[in-house]
């Protein structure tokens, strides 16, 4: 335990000084915000002002979510640092866990710092008739956006092309997640990989508690983001693995 406490608040630090999470963080949930609510500010409802509010918190923070999971690795590689931080006593998938989160929770932060300032901003009307399960959903989130990053991240690194492959990745879940642009307004040929996405099903949590509460969505979001975390955790054993056997990815 340590060792993952450890892990969260140096990656805390780290982050806190890197440009790129303020842009993710600040810059990136007001631009979404701006697109989703500006052409009917005048007309907009409280429901839609919020839906709006937690698709922005999802698209913006799966944005962040790239550069933090698979940034994390590609940074201690490129510092030399990969070997001592993943080959020690402590488990390299509770370091990578440590790390992933700290940098989560410094993005989340960030992104509802400036979503709720951009509200009182333009005065966006926004209500939670059940705060008891948007909090809910807003922890699942967090804990959803963990998952996510160390999939994408460990993954990633057993490919020669992990920064080419976090760019192309971005926008197409994105929009496949339904955060900015519901599935229903995709074509059907597409909009059916929506369902393999933690995103998606986040969304239609998040939405549901302005109405009636559906906790099935919740559980579905939750169950996919446990297989990412499974999927994670072993792309990290077969990197580990592969580094003491081949010298690979700097671990030697």
């Amino acid at each position: 335990m340590s060792a993952f406490t450890a892990a969260m608040r140096n990656q805390t630090r780290i982050v806190m000084t890197r440009p790129m999470n303020l842009a993710s963080g600040l810059v990136t949930p007001v631009l979404y915000m701006t697109l989703l609510t500006a052409p009917r500010l005048e007309s907009m409802t409280p429901e839609a002002a919020t839906s709006a509010f937690t698709g922005s918190l999802l698209a913006s923070l799966w944005a962040a979510s790239l550069w933090s999971g698979a940034g994390i690795l590609r940074r201690e590689r490129w510092g030399g640092t990969l070997a001592p931080s993943f080959t020690g006593r402590p488990s390299p998938v509770a370091v990578l866990v440590g790390k992933t989160l700290g940098g989560v929770l410094y993005d989340t932060g960030l992104i509802l710092i400036a979503q709720t300032v951009f509200c009182l901003v333009v005065h966006l009307p926004l209500v939670v008739p059940d705060p008891v399960a948007f909090g809910v959903g807003i922890v699942a989130v967090i804990v959803c956006g963990v998952a996510s990053s160390l999939m994408i991240g460990a993954v990633l690194m057993l490919s020669r092309y992990a920064f080419q492959l976090t760019t192309a990745l971005g926008t197409p879940v994105m929009l496949l997640g339904g955060t900015l642009i519901p599935l229903s307004l995709l074509p059907r040929w597409v909009s059916w990989l929506g369902w393999f996405i933690n995103l998606s099903w986040l969304q239609r949590f998040l939405v549901s508690t302005l109405s009636a509460t559906t906790w099935a969505h919740l559980a579905v979001g939750v169950g996919i983001s446990a297989v990412y975390a499974l999927i994670g955790a072993r792309a990290v054993h077969i990197m580990i693995d592969r580094a003491r056997k081949e010298g690979t990815l700097d671990l030697v």
